[in-house]
């Protein structure tokens, strides 16, 4: 039987999302001391449905470089990129050897990105067509001193998960091992570039789909970082990490591929994709979306539900 504070503030959700029109939202789990306060799902979702992680994945990548320091595959975050990736010793740039995997993890690689318009973006349109995505990285020059600034772009993000190909073996089937089935956690093979980098946001939405994860997934990763990288009783990450990569960097609001603020940090992805976690309330607020053009987003649920 649901309790009466449970009931009210799924009431509360859907009174919210009606009244702000929030038609895309498929999901919205409020989670807190191990017990769900809320579950709502809409649009036809139900707990085994999945949605899009978009740059959730981002987050999930981190935690598979801590998972590879765990394990001692990796000597440390300060190695050079190039000791990995032989493009970056071609010295195609002289800032590339100065260039590590801690720099990937911050977006701070000082190599040279422009955005476009919500998730319209020409340099990664370049990208694709390429073929060879690190080469054209590669090719891309350095603007920035490495470490001195942070610029959210999708091209150190691919650089890392090129690099941890080669330092885990194949990506995704060290995900899966060492964190997906851990956490148990279901996912098809993520989308692979033509030259075998592993990144799951496809052209193709059918490609794409592979990645997609369920509402409650998306609460085991959140419970994992809560509880400082144990998962029901089983290390999965240094509690060093954690700390490490959920804390600001360079810019006050982003750590290391993970968004941060006075109270919580955050794993985001484009159009309402969220995994949000209040260490001090021990509390953990999840949401799927359908993404649009315009990356939508609906942060307010939020707010307004640990007001309740």
């Amino acid at each position: 039987m649901k309790s009466v504070k449970e009931v009210n503030l799924s009431e509360e959700i859907d009174r919210l999302i009606r009244e702000k029109r929030y038609r895309l939202v498929n999901s919205v789990i409020i989670w807190q001391e191990g017990e769900i306060l809320a579950e709502r799902y809409y649009n036809g979702f139900d707990w085994d449905s999945r949605n899009v992680l978009r740059s959730v994945m981002k987050s999930i990548l981190s935690a598979a470089t801590g998972i590879a320091l765990q394990k001692g595959l990796l000597p440390g975050l300060d190695v050079p990129v190039s000791q990995y990736l032989e493009e970056f010793r071609e010295k195609r740039d002289l800032l590339h050897p100065m260039i590590t995997l801690r720099h990937l993890l911050t977006m701070t690689s000082g190599i040279y990105w422009t955005g476009g318009v919500h998730y319209h973006c020409p340099m990664m349109e370049q990208l694709r067509r390429s073929r060879k995505w690190v080469s054209y990285i590669a090719d891309c020059p350095v603007t920035d001193m490495p470490g001195t600034r942070c610029n959210y772009k999708e091209f150190d993000v691919i650089l890392l998960a090129a690099a941890l190909g080669k330092i885990c073996g194949d990506l995704y089937d060290f995900i899966d091992t060492e964190l997906y089935q851990p956490l148990g956690i279901k996912s098809g093979r993520w989308y692979s570039s033509p030259d075998g980098v592993y990144y799951t946001v496809s052209d193709d939405e059918r490609e794409e789909a592979a990645s997609n994860l369920t509402a409650r997934e998306l609460l085991a990763l959140g419970e994992l970082y809560l509880n400082r990288g144990v998962f029901e009783g089983k290390r999965i990450l240094s509690e060093e990490y954690c700390e490490l990569t959920t804390a600001s960097f360079l810019k006050k609001d982003y750590g290391y591929l993970w968004w941060c603020g006075e109270g919580w940090y955050a794993a985001r992805g484009f159009g309402g994709q969220r995994i949000i976690v209040f260490p001090e309330k021990r509390a953990i607020a999840v949401m799927q979306a359908t993404p649009t053009p315009s990356g939508r987003a609906y942060d307010d649920i939020f707010s307004f539900c640990l007001q309740v």
